[in-house]
């Protein structure tokens, strides 16, 4: 009797010490069901799937997922260990504490199963301190899994070793919609069905020794499925650190299929979306065009989490070695980057001087001779710089910059960039502050352009440099009188650059324009009718008069020009609509006749200069416009009528635009004389004329009309043309039609045909000129297509067909799974004509290898030429599901 008091006694003291370090004991079935005793290294590929819940279906990119069972009996208390055992546990206060069974321990979101458990104390507080795990040992939580054959857990240091393990750990890219997830009661005690990417392997230790830093001694790791395994890194030792982001291997080998294809003594890579210092993996690009084989180590510098840096030295095994770097920032008002390469003694560069001078001892025209010195002149020290930034300071202002400058005027030709080109060989540099309220907006900015003259292509004019241009307008609605006031000022200098061997200075000076305007908007639903009187006052200060000018003439109407008009026009037009049924479709089609009338006195206009303004090209909208030239040099003399007609279709039940279609002509009813000539400018008195002669006498423009036609959702097709009704000819056409239902899987043929536009044009007796051979007549192909499962291609196809020449022709071939991603790009680009007429081209070729979860390698990224425009290309190559 006194044996059992005392029993009952100890039993007492054991429970009360168990609640006093707040445990629970409770005793619990086994629910992690592993169907081997042995060491995770020895297990087959599909004992792996299963000992890590992988679960095959036919959903998703991976053919599966992980399945992840509730926790045992547990609860988040923060600093609270829970204690269960299939068959309870003989305690003991002082000694060691046996579990009978399986045993589970809950501590912080982790829960930690074994067949057997040995509890160890402290001798000093008789806290539980320690315990010694055999036989299938898991620890895991949410999203995360370690199995092993036994082990050792420190409770109050909350440290961890465990041998023979098999482990599965989540990786989320920046592209993943998933986060790492705070464990939660709620999370724990309901099975989860994980898609999440994860790494998984086998290694001999496992260690734990500071939070988040795991640490696999003999270790494997890879993201592909168990059960199809297509590569995996083995290392002496691999450390996943989630304080960091970063995994890094030792002593790394890739293996492909099982076979060693690349070794390396560091590897580190990504196991989340944070951005971490160190080297990204190299870029090889063999036997290009330009520079032959590149070789480039990027190595990026994460400052700060609002601004990052990539410096990347790479070398040209033809030019030598080159350093870019790219500086980011982001703060609460701006966005930007910098971006600075220099190439030092470039040798290919130093090796085309030197044939030039034998080339070009006797330069035949003066252009050739300032060309030919400009080049020689030029330093082998290649240089490149842009700023691209955009920044909001509040409601109504902001501002941008894009500047672009390189060193001479091949750099463009010879190296692929990233720098703002308007046109070939014309670099933006532009600033701009811009303030928009609800009546007044102003714009203050300086705009140039950095014009490349090589030697080997026909020549290129030297922009104007706005420096500066400021703009104030107004508009004002008076709802008393309905009317609406507006005005539109605008004051810019100009300066321009002496064009290479031009004799001929070209005028600088400053414009000021000030246009006032009132009209009387009058709107309803089914018409509306708007009057307006404009009146444009413009006055010049020039410099710098060609020296030809005739001197009789050379008094204050060319130094300080002047220009006085007024400008009505009267803009109107109807709005019907009905609803009608067509194939099961229910359909409103609107009928949109519009007048558009323009009167502006004529006013010579030879005696100012052109800055800014060419001719407006005529489009279906630019018939409802009141002046055909662009900028504020020219104001077009006009007394017409444009007559449109448009109507549109649309599905009553989504609002969605089926179909839409427009045709108008202007009416003249006199005879236009202002045009691009300006004799007292001109370098020549036979100044050509545009818009061409008989253009300005005819009495009606050429027809232009415009359909746009939604087939079905994924089907489109668009037509623009212009037709000669005088000549009966088309004048500019394009034509496209498109089908797409992803950015993965679309293709798009489209046809454009401009009059005498060919970017060769060619005059001989066969070919004499207006011959059809320097029409552009041109097909433009691009194509996005998946072929098979994971299997797409790509591709553009660009030829003029008046001479049988591509323009682009563009390939490639990608391969995307659950684990790893491949493609292929190679192609040529159009560069320019040389001077004798021949296209010139780039031609490039890509592969890139992407291990999902461990980085990107190959022969450097494809992405800035599949987004040049040339091809509508949006990827996620290489990124998780």
């Amino acid at each position: 009797m006194r044996v059992l008091k005392n029993t009952l006694k100890r039993l007492a003291i054991s429970l009360s010490t168990l609640l006093w370090l707040g445990l629970s004991v409770a005793t619990t079935p086994n629910e992690i069901g592993l169907t081997a005793d042995m060491p995770a290294q020895s297990l087959t590929s599909s004992a792996i799937a299963d000992a890590l819940g992988w679960v095959q279906t036919d959903r998703g990119k991976c053919g599966g997922y992980y399945l992840e069972p509730s926790f045992i009996h547990a609860d988040l208390e923060k600093n609270h260990i829970q204690l269960s055992s299939q068959q309870g546990i003989v305690f003991s206060l002082h000694g060691t504490s046996i579990s009978q069974g399986q045993i589970t321990i809950t501590q912080d979101g982790q829960q930690i199963i074994a067949n057997k458990g040995y509890l160890y104390r402290d001798p000093t507080t008789g806290k539980l301190n320690a315990v010694d795990l055999m036989g299938h040992v898991v620890l895991r939580q949410p999203n995360e899994l370690i199995i092993a054959d036994y082990g050792h857990v420190d409770l109050t240091l909350k440290q961890k070793s465990l041998q023979h393990i098999l482990y599965r750990n989540a990786v989320y890219s920046k592209a993943s919609t998933l986060k790492p997830v705070t464990p939660t009661n709620e999370l724990i005690q309901h099975e989860n069905q994980v898609y999440q990417l994860s790494a998984w392997g086998t290694a001999e230790k496992y260690e734990q020794n500071e939070p988040k830093i795991s640490l696999f001694k003999q270790a494997t790791y890879s993201t592909c499925p168990p059960l199809t395994n297509v590569w995996q890194v083995k290392a002496s030792d691999i450390e996943l650190n989630k304080n960091t982001g970063r995994g890094v291997a030792r002593n790394a080998r890739l293996l492909v299929k099982g076979i060693p294809v690349f070794y390396t003594p560091y590897l580190n890579f990504p196991i989340d979306s944070r951005r971490q210092t160190g080297f990204l993996p190299p870029v090889i690009r063999p036997n290009t065009t330009e520079s032959g084989t590149i070789i480039s180590a990027p190595f990026y510098v994460n400052l700060a989490p609002n601004y990052d840096d990539f410096l990347t030295p790479s070398v040209l095994f033809k030019r030598g070695m080159q350093v870019a770097n790219l500086f980011r920032y982001l703060t609460p008002h701006s966005d930007g980057k910098i971006k600075i390469t220099v190439l030092p003694n470039d040798h290919l560069f130093t090796a085309l001087k030197e044939k030039n001078i034998n080339a070009f001892q006797q330069p035949s025209s003066p252009k050739t001779q300032a060309n030919y010195n400009r080049l020689q002149n030029a330093s082998t020290t290649r240089t490149a710089f842009s700023w691209q930034n955009d920044s909001f300071y509040n409601e109504h202002w902001s501002s941008t910059l894009d500047y672009n400058y390189v060193s001479d005027d091949y750099y463009t030709t010879n190296f692929n960039n990233s720098l703002t080109q308007v046109t070939t060989n014309q670099l933006l540099q532009q600033g701009s502050l811009t303030y928009k309220g609800e009546i007044w907006q102003f714009r203050g900015n300086i705009q140039g352009y950095q014009t490349l003259h090589p030697l080997d292509q026909n020549p290129y004019l030297n922009e104007y440099t706005r420096l500066p241009q400021l703009t104030l307008g107004g508009n004002y609605l008076d709802d008393k009188t309905g009317l609406d006031y507006a005005i539109e000022n605008d004051l810019s200098h100009f300066v321009i650059r002496k064009d290479p061997g031009v004799d001929v200075l070209q005028p600088f000076g400053t414009r000021l324009n000030v246009q006032p305007a009132l009209s009387w908007p009058f709107y309803r639903p089914a018409f509306y009718f708007n009057p307006r009187v404009q009146f444009a006052m413009t006055e010049y200060d020039v410099s710098q008069i060609p020296a030809n000018t005739h001197p009789a003439t050379f008094n204050s109407h060319l130094t300080r020009p002047s220009r006085a008009l007024p400008i009505v026009d009267i803009s109107s037009g109807l709005y019907f609509e009905r609803n009608f049924n067509i194939w099961q479709y229910n359909l409103t089609q609107t009928l949109e006749p519009q007048i558009y009338y323009t009167y502006v006195p004529y006013h010579n206009q030879d005696n100012l200069p052109l800055f800014d303004t060419n001719l407006n090209i005529l489009t279906y909208d630019q018939l409802f416009t009141y002046n055909r030239f662009s900028g504020l040099d020219r104001i077009g003399d006009a007394n017409q009528v444009a007559l449109g007609l448009a109507t549109r279709f649309m599905d009553q039940d989504s609002g969605m635009q089926k179909a839409y279609a427009g045709i108008g002509q202007i009416n003249y009813f006199k005879n236009r004389q202002v045009t691009l000539c300006s004799n007292d400018f001109s370098s020549t008195q036979n100044c050509s004329s545009q818009p061409l002669p008989y253009e300005n006498r005819v009495n009606r423009s050429p027809l232009s009309g415009v359909i746009s036609y939604n087939l079905t959702p994924h089907w489109t097709f668009t037509s623009n043309t212009i037709y000669d009704t005088h000549v009966n000819n088309v004048k500019n056409e394009t034509m496209t039609l498109g089908y797409s239902t992803s950015s993965q899987q679309s293709v798009t043929l489209s046809y454009t045909y401009a009059l005498a536009n060919t970017i060769t044009p060619t005059t001989s007796p066969i070919n004499p000129v207006g011959s059809s051979v320097n029409n552009l007549s041109q097909t433009d192909l691009n194509f996005i297509w998946p072929i098979a499962y994971g299997w797409s291609t790509l591709g553009r196809w660009t030829e003029n067909l008046n001479t049988t020449s591509f323009q682009n022709l563009l390939f490639g071939l990608q391969y995307d799974s659950c684990c790893w991603a491949v493609r292929f790009l190679a192609g040529r680009t159009f560069t320019n004509v040389n001077l004798n007429k021949t296209i010139q081209y780039n031609t490039e070729s890509y592969i890139q290898f992407a291990l999902k979860g461990l980085g990107d390698f190959g022969t450097g990224d494809p992405n800035s030429t599949l987004n040049n425009g040339a091809i509508s290309y949006q990827t996620d190559f290489g990124q998780d599901f």
